[in-house]
């Protein structure tokens, strides 16, 4: 299947969620299998499991059961799938900024988890006018901007392209975790 006949994923978005994951856009393995992070070398549901954000061990089929369930929605900062990241226009990655803009400011997650610095400096510079530089020197966790009341969070990418930064990732998944200890689950307040 080529990528221009490929659809898309679903963006699981809704109010109240306590956490979304935004990736940069669907891989092609993903959107045939209708999955986020369904490739089985990207660590994305091992570390999710293992940090207990979603409160029992989960994995690609569970990504539309976790807006209800624990809290947890999905989204990509733009939407057409790719081999690589770098195969999308700048024109496209704009657009997705924007709209991802107006989805985090429909939705208020509390807490709107970027999967790469990369793409928060994208959504940055072209949603919320910060200058590149500025963006450039960014640690990773929770970032001073705020989209209405969501609280943006930079953590490493779970692809395996970005392998080297596993171990901290998952570092940064229990940190997430207690900054989240005031947002709890559906059904746990």
């Amino acid at each position: 299947m080529s990528a221009g006949s490929v659809s898309t994923l679903p963006h699981y978005l809704q109010p109240g969620l306590r956490l979304v994951f935004i990736g940069y856009n669907p891989a092609i393995y993903s959107a045939e299998a209708g999955h986020y992070y369904a490739r089985p070398g990207n660590t994305f549901w091992r570390q999710l499991s293992q940090s207990r954000l979603a409160g029992r061990d989960v994995g690609p089929e569970d990504d539309h059961l976790l807006p209800d369930e624990a809290g947890i929605g999905f989204t990509d900062l733009c939407c057409r799938p790719t081999v690589r990241a770098e195969h999308l226009s700048r024109d496209e990655v704009i657009e997705g900024a924007q709209r991802l803009h107006a989805e985090l400011l429909q939705f208020q997650p509390a807490v709107a988890c970027f999967s790469g610095r990369g793409i928060y400096q994208l959504f940055g510079r072209h949603a919320l006018g910060i200058p590149a530089r500025e963006l450039a020197s960014r640690p990773y966790g929770e970032q001073p901007e705020r989209i209405g009341a969501t609280i943006p969070w930079v953590i490493p990418s779970s692809s395996g392209l970005a392998s080297k930064w596993h171990r901290e990732r998952q570092d940064w998944l229990h940190r997430l975790r207690t900054a989240l200890h005031g947002f709890p689950p559906p059904g746990d307040s």
